[in-house]
């Protein structure tokens, strides 16, 4: 029986949630994940999300199993939202946010 998308992303221990779309192939290319998995196709996950697949291998043999995502909406209140949403469904043990930015406009 083939594994179902949600549980090979819970297989995953690694999550890297980009700040934007467009960050998530440059990341994905840069760790050789080649496989996709659309949102569409995960329990409980918004439709729109894109996940870019893969494993890391070490010295020593060990590999470490993640994915490459991101926020649908930019900003920072979108970005924590849509965050622990994933976390809460697909339950990483690691997490990077990678591309979130955040600043005061008074503060220059």
């Amino acid at each position: 029986m083939a594994e179902t998308p949600l549980r090979r992303l819970r297989s995953c221990a690694l999550a890297i949630f980009c700040g934007k779309p467009e960050e998530i192939t440059i990341i994905a290319t840069e760790l050789g994940a080649r496989d996709k998995i659309s949102g569409t196709a995960v329990d409980g996950v918004d439709n729109g999300h894109i996940f870019h697949v893969g494993k890391m291998e070490f010295v020593g043999g060990k590999k470490l199993g993640f994915y490459v995502t991101s926020s649908l909406r930019q900003g920072l209140v979108p970005f924590a939202i849509a965050t622990g949403a994933l976390i809460s469904v697909l339950r990483p043990r690691f997490a990077i946010h990678a591309g979130v930015c955040a600043g005061n406009k008074k503060q220059g």
